[in-house]
């Protein structure tokens, strides 16, 4: 009887599992696609973008990556609410074309509450405008939308990148550029925020607290196999330290010292929603 209890038991576990799991089943294809593809740019700055902790890169990712994750930023160097609160920044970031970009992020002050609400939200885009040659370096230019009511967490730069390989384990990757020193101020109420190109007014980021990107900027990230590196940049304001690791070609964490009194860190996760994996397509065929 317990023999016979127990096969119906099976039998009906795997009724309700093969559908998922089988050849061609939705989680087996998710969990296909979630560690394996092409691996991308291991270290994105704070905004989500390829580059180091604040200075973003001209790099770019293969065609297709889809990019999330968050940092964090401490209190002394946050932008919302400088020397008052620290804050997190999530992001997704999407690879659409070969030479075209665009990310989105979210920026919320820790420890106020209903005060922060949702949060400041910015669009960017980024275009390269050369690709990296011989001797010549990529150049790439980042605007962000001028639409949100708190616009002062911009990236509007152009920045130049170039790969050195030292070793056959070893890439230096250079970057250097400039962050304009201006931002776009919407002077509006989000309770009253009807007209997304209301109340423009250009803004020059010498009087926030904190300047984000504004003057010359650069860095140098010298990465090992792809699976580790550190970083030492120029924000424009502070000299940075930093150092990171990949995990499964896919899982990224990074830790930063600001201007040496200071840390901040985060991670991200990578996935490649264009190319397939071999597996994941000899599944579907057969199915």
């Amino acid at each position: 009887m317990l023999a016979a209890i127990t096969k119906v038991v099976e039998i009906n576990i795997r009724m309700i599992l093969h559908p998922i799991f089988r050849k061609g089943g939705f989680l087996l294809s998710f969990l296909i696609l979630f560690f394996t593809g092409k691996t991308a740019t291991a270290q994105l700055n704070i905004t989500g973008k390829p580059g180091l902790i604040y200075v973003p890169s001209a790099s770019f990712n293969p065609d297709g990556t889809f990019i999330f994750g968050g940092n964090y930023n401490p209190k002394k160097y946050s932008f919302r609410r400088n020397n008052r609160n620290s804050e997190n920044t999530y992001f997704i970031n999407l690879t659409l074309l070969k030479r075209f970009e665009i990310g989105l992020n979210l920026t919320r002050s820790n420890g106020v509450g209903k005060i922060s609400g949702v949060g400041d939200r910015q669009l960017d885009i980024k275009y390269q405008l050369f690709k990296e040659k011989t001797i010549m370096p990529s150049i790439a230019i980042i605007l962000s939308a001028p639409f949100s009511i708190n616009n002062s967490f911009t990236t509007n730069a152009l920045m130049a990148t170039k790969s050195l390989k030292i070793s056959e384990q070893l890439v230096a990757d250079v970057s250097l550029g400039y962050g304009s020193p201006y931002y776009i101020l919407r002077d509006e109420s989000e309770k009253s925020n009807s007209n997304i190109f209301a109340n423009m007014k250009l803004k020059e980021k010498k009087d926030l607290p904190y300047r984000y990107l504004s003057g010359p900027l650069g860095g140098v990230s010298l990465r090992y196999k792809k699976n580790a590196g550190i970083m030492f940049e120029w924000d424009s304001q502070n000299f940075n330290i930093g150092a990171y690791g990949t995990l499964f070609k896919k899982w990224t964490i990074q830790a930063g010292l600001l201007n040496f009194d200071q840390i901040t860190f985060g991670t991200s996760y990578s996935l490649n929603l264009k190319t397939l994996p071999k597996r994941l397509k000899n599944a579907d065929e057969n199915y």
